[in-house]
């Protein structure tokens, strides 16, 4: 029984590197960090996985598995899909090598997509109930969150009514204008 999601995919690692050795033509790294956390340069939940070269790492793979993701059928195609990437250090992005371990795997559609085909489902349902439950709370970007409207704030005149807008860097830093009737300016209460 696992107590941490990284513990679970860390166990993960282990069996699915097996399912690589066992059907591609792949080495499976041996030096593999996973965890869940942001892939690079995407917060919106687009980016599922992200594998690290070992060069990046100081010998060892990185692998990144979105926080948006919170089940055993969602985590293992997306862990299994950048565990391809670590076994080919990589290199071939989603061609060449990556591309036939890829269907050597059983996964279908586009190379870029972790979708598994109904064999290699099959696989990953077996080892999800061996694994027993992830153990993770999806993170839902933007849900309950206030959308900000705007970033400027009113500033107005109180003697003419004219209004600008102005950002709270330049209301920290400079303040108020003065407006072109010759009064000061004052930001509008929320």
């Amino acid at each position: 029984m696992t107590t941490n999601r990284e513990e679970w995919l860390t166990n993960a690692v282990s069996h699915l590197n097996s399912l690589i050795a066992e059907k591609t033509d792949l080495k499976p790294s041996g030096k593999v960090l996973v965890s869940v956390g942001w892939p690079r340069r995407d917060r919106g939940g687009v980016v599922i996985g992200q594998c690290w070269p070992s060069k990046a790492g100081s010998g060892a793979h990185h692998i990144f598995i979105s926080p948006t993701l919170s089940t055993a059928g969602q985590v293992l195609p997306t862990l299994l899909h950048e565990l391809i990437h670590a076994a080919d250090n990589c290199e071939s992005q989603h061609k060449g090598a990556f591309r036939k371990a890829w269907k050597a795997l059983g996964f279908t559609g586009k190379p870029t997509c972790s979708e598994p085909g109904s064999e290699l489902r099959s696989t990953l349902k077996v080892l999800a109930e061996e694994l027993g439950k992830f153990p993770h709370k999806r993170l839902a970007p933007g849900e309950g969150e206030k959308k900000q409207s705007t970033r400027m704030l009113k500033v107005e005149c109180s003697e003419c009514g004219c209004v600008v807008r102005m950002t709270r860097k330049w209301l920290d830093e400079v303040g108020t204008p003065t407006c072109a009737c010759g009064e000061r300016m004052e930001e509008a209460a929320a």
